[in-house]
């Protein structure tokens, strides 16, 4: 099982059975803003930076 958790905040923000699992479930939940010009801005889809763990360790604990 994995986890998407925020870098600071530690907050959960999506689990799954697979690092792949996880990474559907975001897109879905949080769609990339489309862009309206061609700037060479960046566009932030989530509030901080996330890394996705795995939590096999902690359940078996």
């Amino acid at each position: 099982m994995y986890k998407a958790v925020g870098w600071h905040s530690q907050n959960e923000y999506m689990a799954g059975n697979s690092r792949a699992d996880v990474m559907r479930k975001l897109q879905k939940e949080y769609p990339a803003p489309r862009r309206t010009s061609r700037s060479s801005s960046f566009l932030y889809i989530y509030s901080e930076p996330l890394r996705i763990i795995s939590v096999a360790s902690e359940i078996e604990n």
